[in-house]
């Protein structure tokens, strides 16, 4: 086992060597240990067996950097600390309750699995194979006193834990409910085979002084998942456009709400499949029932308005929707650096069976990163959706306009229950020469996209050309509608596709 920086100065020797005394304390005579109940992700016991098998491994128990020039020869076990991976890995990478950071240029050739934690990596980091992800899985890590390190597989005894912060998750912001505020309680089935993980949560929507919530439970088995769901709450076919906290945000500050809403009674059950290592794929079969009712914008307080302010929101029909949907996708990692994912679906609802309403739509999304010279990356987005001839309800319509889909277009300006979204970002990462450029991205983006309904004019589709920096999380970008009178704006938002 080494890790190597090879050719460097006589000061990176030295630092190497103080590195090397630091690992040396947390690998010592330290061991691992595995307990498989058999109730885990099998792939991940799998990984995680072969690496204690072969015995060669060294273990990194505290926040590490693996610089740019390090290597690890061999197999790596991180335990309960973060990684940031800019150098190589000769052999297999575990995670266990630890974060793993795979940054432009780090390699690992052999696999990688995280029990518990998180994987975050770069388009521009060299995998042999996407990684192995066990993060939902309950994986536990006991230190003893000889200092040997006891790895179990989930299988403890249930428990009930606050979710989020003592309870409290992250509050949402918009035009139709203003701030809601959301406490959760998660159940935790531990090695017991028949009782559900479960999830209870309960929100207050302080502007219509209303009280909703939901329970989900859940029945894993190995790599797939059966689950039941019901309550009342607030639904939108609008949230790829933007995560909850950024549109939360642009609501408050600048009265920008890329959502449409409608409220709902509900109850689901769902099957989901997942198969593969290199290539994973999956089914998901969805049964549901809804009750919608609309919701009228309430225009609650923002600090500016911003292009006109919020924007009225959808009405709904008020009927009940009995559909079933099926799901398939497939996500791999092209040449070990390259994300893609690709996903199809499609809805069925008839009247003639159960509920009000009858329709069908498909719809299918796709996103890949693609690297280019050094450490530039190409990204594709796309979105679609269509229904049959005989249409959808406004309940299942999508919309169009605003930062994360075109910016030149008012939030939700477009909408219908056909609508296409495609975009392409060239992204240029400066070097980090200095601590506050590395950064800073430049990127160029064309956007084109629309939406409209069977039977009303169609207005024309939407071209966008873009030119933007993005500083961390923070973006700002100069957006131009290709169209006749080459309207142009200014957007700045948050860069949810670093």
């Amino acid at each position: 086992m080494s890790l190597t920086r090879p050719g460097k100065r006589r000061a990176g020797i030295a630092c190497l060597g103080l590195a090397l005394a630091v690992f040396a304390s947390d690998a010592g005579a330290q061991r691992v240990e595995f307990r498989s109940r058999g109730v885990g992700l099998p792939l991940a016991d799998q990984a995680l067996s072969r690496v204690l098998e072969r015995d060669d491994y060294r273990i990194f128990t505290r926040d590490t950097v693996l610089a740019e020039e390090e290597t690890v020869g061999g197999d790596l076990i991180v335990i309960r600390a973060a990684l940031r991976l800019e150098g190589r890995i000769t052999g297999d990478l575990i995670g266990v309750q630890s974060d793993i950071f795979a940054r432009p240029g780090g390699t690992v050739e052999g696999v990688v699995a995280v029990l518990g934690g998180g994987f975050y990596g770069s388009s521009l980091a060299e995998l042999s194979a996407q990684p192995i992800d066990a993060s939902l899985y309950a994986y536990t890590v006991q230190e003893r006193e000889d200092g040997t390190y006891v790895i179990s597989a989930p299988g403890a005894a249930p428990k009930v834990r606050l979710a989020g912060f003592y309870g409290l998750l992250a509050p949402q912001y918009d035009r139709v409910n203003a701030l809601t505020l959301e406490v959760g309680l998660d159940f935790e089935r531990g090695a017991s085979v028949w009782l559900p993980d479960a999830s209870a949560r309960l929100r207050y929507r302080t502007v219509r002084e209303d009280l909703d919530g939901d329970l989900e439970l859940r029945w894993p088995f190995g790599r797939h998942i059966a689950s039941l769901s019901g309550g009342l709450t607030v639904r939108s076919n609008d949230r790829w456009i933007n995560p909850n906290l950024e549109n939360s945000i642009y609501a408050f500050v600048a009265a920008i709400d890329t959502r449409n809403y409608y409220e709902a009674d509900f109850a689901e059950a769902g099957l989901r499949l997942e198969f593969g290592t290199g290539v994973r794929w999956w089914t998901d079969l969805l049964l549901g029932w809804e009750r919608a009712r609309p919701l009228t914008n309430r225009e609650p307080f923002s600090l500016f308005e911003a292009r006109g302010g919020f924007q009225d929101n959808l009405a709904v029909i008020e009927a009940d929707d009995a559909s079933v949907k099926i799901a398939v996708g497939l996500s791999t990692w092209i040449g070990g650096s390259t994300p893609l994912e690709i996903g199809l679906e499609v809805e069925r609802a008839d009247a003639d069976v159960a509920g009000d309403l009858s329709f069908t739509i498909f719809g299918g999304h796709l996103s890949a990163e693609i690297p280019t010279t050094g450490r530039q990356e190409l990204i594709l987005e796309g979105r679609a959706q269509a229904p049959s001839s005989s249409g959808a309800p406004p309940q299942r319509w999508r919309a169009l306009g605003g930062w994360g889909s075109l910016p030149t277009l008012r939030p939700v300006e477009r909408e219908g229950d056909r609508m296409w979204w495609g975009a392409a970002t060239y992204r240029v990462p400066l070097r980090p020469r200095a601590s506050l450029l590395s950064r800073v991205v430049l990127w160029l983006q064309y956007a084109a996209g629309n939406a409209w309904i069977e039977g009303v004019e169609r207005q024309p589709t939407v071209h966008s050309l873009a030119i933007g920096a993005t500083f961390g999380p923070l973006a700002a970008g100069i957006y131009t509608d290709l169209g006749d009178d080459f309207k142009t704006v200014l957007a700045l938002g948050i860069d949810t596709r670093r």
